[in-house]
């Protein structure tokens, strides 16, 4: 098979199983909303969602003698508790946002240099040196199989015809096919986005 046959058959089988997620998925919703407590459950955030818009355009009216904030109603209560549950979770998801970016901006780089001495930007793998990619090219150089550098579109195709090569000729076992196989699935993802092809690109 071609280099283009064997990349449209990866790329069909990946669009093929996600499809099939997706229909899961789907199919998994559909159930639920149909089941007593799913119907419930929809009514009840529909309804939520209305009246959350009603108290926010009628402040007046829930300040009046007669209304739910002085007279503490529980139906009115029950919401506001909600009400603080939902703003409570978001300022905590937010503030683990905020945390993950900053540990995934302050993690240490890799070490790999490219051709025009610039170096890899992406994170290390940890315990190592180099990012996910790069410790991939490594791993491959030990099982004696350089793919080479693999920095741009015709130097992925140099690796991709090397590790056809090692597979024909039986050099390979399944786990490392797999294993050198998802490294030129990462350098192919990368190849766009590396200091390298944004200058080229300018």
């Amino acid at each position: 098979m071609s280099e283009s046959g064997m990349n449209g058959a990866g790329i069909a089988v990946n669009e093929s199983a996600t499809g099939a997620d997706e229909a899961r998925k789907k199919k998994f919703r559909q159930d639920w909303e149909e089941s007593g407590g799913g119907q419930l459950c929809v009514a009840f955030y529909v309804a939520f969602k209305k009246y959350k818009y009603y108290v926010e355009t009628h402040s007046g009216e829930m300040e009046r003698p007669s209304g739910p904030i002085k007279n503490k109603y529980e139906e009115h209560r029950v919401f506001e508790e909600c009400l603080s549950t939902l703003e409570s979770y978001k300022r905590k998801r937010e503030e683990t946002l905020r945390k993950n970016l900053e540990k995934a901006q302050s993690a240490a780089r890799c070490e790999h240099e490219f051709l025009n001495g610039e170096r890899c930007r992406a994170p290390r793998v940890k315990g190592k040196k180099l990012c996910r990619m790069h410790e991939g090219l490594e791993e491959a150089k030990a099982v004696k199989l350089d793919l080479g550098s693999m920095e741009d579109a015709d130097s992925i195709q140099v690796g991709i015809r090397k590790l056809q090569a090692a597979i024909i000729d039986g050099k390979l076992d399944s786990k490392q096919i797999g294993h050198l196989a998802y490294t030129i699935q990462l350098a192919a993802w990368n190849v766009t986005r590396t200091t390298t092809a944004l200058l080229e690109a300018d």
